[in-house]
């Protein structure tokens, strides 16, 4: 009798569900998991972070010393203490010693900077402008809050600064001198006036006054504040010292009345070289610049005549970058 012999099934030893003898278990080498390779993530160790943390704490000491060297040994801000007998009549102290910055003091600059901001938004609500010039400070009784007014008196007829401190302020006519074109007072007063429900009376929003005080002795130069007031309270200001100069900040304000074509002529050639305003009139004003050295602009002017009205402030070129032109009449 003929034997049939069975042919064993082959099976490649590379077919994932091949059995070997040391898988006494039947499972499939393929899905063995000894033998599939895991990935595995690694952070900083904690030799590595404290290594980090020592040399971060290294940099930052090192840049501490640094600035505090460069504090100790750079220019320091220089301060002056100088003595102002009329103390009370710009900030009502009683103490005639004040300390003020000497030029260039950019911290007073930035507080020049706030009180630019101040005035151009007083100017934007007011309705009239009127700058008038002092030879002295201006008493603190004389900061009002509003002023009469005469009899059917229109603000906007009051033109000239000239007519606003004969019609407004008569009482304080020994304070403010009467100037055309531009003025040579070493103190000024620029008055912002506001609206009034009342035909007696005008609101006076803010004050801004302007002292260039001369001083010798000790500490000789020149003591530079602005200040703005509402009433008798003084709201911001910032001053300066220019040690061992001469005030040759001038003209502090110029007044431009309306053109000979509106007024005509007055007969008068200093009044008539300053009615140039094609519209309404308008004052140029200079504030003193904390972050300038020097008073002096150092500016070459140019060659002018007596009959060009920038032969009064044609110097002022360059002197300060707190420079205004102001409507005397915003609204219109």
């Amino acid at each position: 009798m003929r034997k049939t012999l069975k042919r064993p099934n082959k099976v490649s030893s590379g077919s994932v569900f091949s059995v070997q003898k040391d898988n006494p278990g039947g499972v499939a080498s393929g899905l063995n998991p000894e033998n599939r390779k895991l990935k595995t993530s690694s952070g900083f160790t904690f030799v590595e972070i404290v290594v980090a943390m020592v040399i971060g704490a290294t940099v930052i000491m090192v840049a501490v010393m640094a600035y505090g060297a460069i504090a100790r040994n750079g220019p320091s801000r220089r301060q002056a203490n100088v003595t102002l007998t009329n103390a009370v009549a710009l900030y009502g102290t009683t103490n005639s010693l004040i300390a003020v910055s000497e030029a260039p003091s950019f911290a007073a600059a930035a507080m020049a900077e706030s009180m630019r901001e101040r005035l151009l938004a007083d100017i934007s609500s007011a309705s009239a402008v009127c700058c008038l010039g002092r030879d002295r400070p201006n008493p603190s009784g004389l900061r009002v809050t509003n002023l009469a007014l005469p009899t059917n008196f229109d603000v906007r007829g009051m033109v000239t600064p000239n007519n606003f401190r004969t019609n407004l302020v008569e009482p304080l006519q020994n304070v403010y001198t009467s100037y055309t074109g531009a003025t040579t007072n070493a103190n000024l007063s620029i008055y912002i006036l506001g609206y009034s429900g009342y035909a007696t009376n005008v609101i006076v929003k803010a004050i801004y006054e302007t002292d260039m005080v001369s001083l010798t002795g000790t500490t000789p130069g020149v003591y530079a504040s602005v200040r703005r007031y509402v009433g008798s309270t003084m709201t911001d200001y910032y001053h300066v010292f220019y040690p061992g100069q001469t005030n040759d900040f001038s003209p502090l304000a110029a007044f431009f009345d309306q053109s000979t074509n509106y007024l005509g002529s007055s007969g008068n050639a200093t009044t008539d070289r300053y009615r140039k305003a094609a519209g309404r009139p308008f004052y140029f004003v200079w504030w003193p610049d904390p972050a300038r050295k020097n008073l002096k602009s150092g500016y070459l002017p140019e060659s002018l005549t007596s009959a060009n009205p920038r032969w009064d402030y044609s110097d002022m070129a360059g002197a300060t970058s707190f420079f205004f032109v102001i409507p005397a009449f915003p609204p219109l």
